[in-house]
């Protein structure tokens, strides 16, 4: 099968939210378990202990990984389909030795990393016994990184060979194996949610199996190859360093606001990563799917400008589309998701109105953040890779220097402000850096479509703002209620603008019915 040969961008990207939504569904769920069965003390150990090998799914499987290994594999299967199969051996060969020492180092000096990292005088190391916790649970699930990074590689693969659906069903599994261990009546270790970090581990195997089982049934089996590092082998490496910073330059933030928020009070790791889990969903759904399914068809483009600029520009306008109403969601109904999906157990309401505070400024951050993976992968594809690394970095610097202050003026909401302004920030420069290297977008034809939306966005805006608190009020119930704002508020967006003949919900709904 060729890459992505009948296939359109849309087409792709909904496959891999189709398997996506389920491993969102199942994440929530695990989630939601986590913080009613385990106060915030061991939650936020937890959340610590995940971060470092979590960076690696982030970074390495919403991204740089395929922005750097996709176009170059795709020209040597052009070329050779047993040199495209070599490469891919080749790469992966390197990626398991460079994880494998990073986790056997990881495990040797966690203890250190853990103490510089939120081992300061605060909120966090102050709780008794808290830093060993921490300890003890990353040194589990440091080797994480392996099995994560081979399943990132292999669904690369997959991608460019057309395969979007069950490798986006691999953290379904992940999500399957962590709730089990999650509700485990067995510590597992001395601290209590100990059972959690060898959930981690579970899961990564089952998560990592399902693309490895799908490459064995398609006849491109993962092998170890030892040969001499070629050309294609060496780029898709130095490709991959700024690659890390270009699209993962929000998760290196979110190292950066771990650090920041253990001087907090007790809860605030939590409250973050309860917020960062509701932004993903979206975030995933949208911006992470349309971002995997365009860079092979901006690598297929690299010889049409005009088509290049005209696919890109089609992209930000689905992406605005299916966003702003989500991120209108979030801000409204803020208070209520965070409780239906998290208020339950040791999750109180204090914990829900800190994270729901935390939502409502991601709301904001939603609307740009989703544009850097339609950029980003737009500059790969020209072969201009550390522009955007050196943005990203740029913007990493800047966030340093704000982010104390907004922490000392608003707390835990300052921090989410400053990753808020900081996200702005790099869309605005890479989109200008856009238009001087590679061309302008149809903006004009972005502006106008934009109107369009504006009236199905401002009655979801009202719909959802006033009926929430009716439906609470007349004895619905949390989850039903808003459940049925959710539905119906995505209805009356999605049919005002096919009443005002917006390109982008016709466009859908004709997927959706050949789908």
């Amino acid at each position: 099968m060729q890459p992505q040969e009948k296939r359109s961008v849309l087409q792709s990207a909904m496959a891999m939210a189709a398997g996506t939504s389920t491993s969102r569904i199942l994440g929530f769920i695990r989630d939601a378990l986590m913080f009613a069965l385990f106060p915030r003390p061991v939650t936020d150990a937890f959340v610590v202990a995940f971060r470092l090998p979590n960076l690696f799914r982030r970074v390495l499987g919403e991204g740089s990984l395929s922005l750097s290994f996709v176009p170059v594999f795709v020209d040597s299967r052009v070329r050779s389909v047993d040199e495209g199969e070599a490469l891919a051996s080749q790469v992966f060969t390197v990626i398991l030795a460079v994880t494998s020492v990073l986790s056997v180092v990881g495990f040797v000096y966690m203890d250190q990393i853990i103490r510089y990292w939120v081992g300061d005088p605060g909120g966090f190391a102050e709780q008794v016994g808290q830093i060993e916790r921490t300890v003890f649970m990353a040194r589990i699930m440091i080797f994480y990184l392996v099995l994560v990074s081979a399943y990132a590689f292999h669904t690369a693969v997959l991608n460019t060979l057309g395969e979007f659906f069950v490798p986006a069903m691999g953290p379904t599994l992940f999500n399957l194996g962590l709730i089990i261990f999650t509700i485990c009546p067995f510590r597992l270790g001395p601290y209590q949610g100990a059972a959690q970090a060898w959930g981690v581990i579970f899961g990564g195997v089952l998560q990592t199996g399902v693309v490895v089982w799908l490459l064995f049934k398609m006849g491109h089996p993962p092998r170890l190859n030892f040969a001499r590092w070629g050309a294609p082998v060496r780029k898709v490496f130095s490709d991959m360093v700024p690659g890390m910073f270009a699209l993962g330059f929000f998760q290196l933030i979110t190292l950066v606001n771990t650090k920041f928020a253990s001087a907090l009070s007790s809860g605030s790791q939590s409250y973050l990563y309860a917020a960062d889990r509701v932004l993903e969903l979206p975030q995933s759904l949208i911006a992470v799917s349309l971002g995997a399914a365009l860079l092979p068809r901006f690598a297929e483009l690299m010889a049409d400008r005009d088509g290049f600029l005209h696919e890109a520009s089609h992209a930000v306008k689905l992406l605005l589309f299916l966003t702003l109403p989500a991120a209108i969601g979030m801000w409204v109904l803020s208070d209520g998701i965070t409780e239906v999906l998290f208020m339950r157990g040791a999750f109180g309401q204090t914990d829900a109105r800190a994270t729901a505070g935390v939502v409502e400024v991601y709301a904001v951050l939603l609307l740009f953040s989703g544009l850097s993976r339609i950029l980003v992968p737009a500059f790969y594809a020209t072969k201009n890779v550390w522009l955007p690394a050196g943005l990203g970095l740029l913007v990493l610097l800047a966030h340093l220097l704000m982010a104390p202050y907004m922490v000392d003026f608003y707390g835990l909401r300052g921090l989410a402000a400053a990753t808020a302004v900081s996200t702005i920030l790099n869309m605005l420069l890479l989109q200008v850096c856009f238009h001087w290297k590679i061309g302008g977008l149809d903006y004009l034809g972005i502006l106008k479509s934009t109107v369009r939306w504006l009236p199905g966005a401002a009655l979801l805006a009202l719909f959802c703002y006033f009926l929430y608190p009716a439906l609470l009020s007349a004895g619905l119930g949390r989850i039903l209620s808003l459940g049925s704002v959710i539905v119906c508020g995505v209805l009356i967006y999605f049919t005002t603008a096919l009443l005002l003949n917006c390109p982008e919900a016709l466009e859908l709904k004709r997927r959706l019915i050949k789908s």
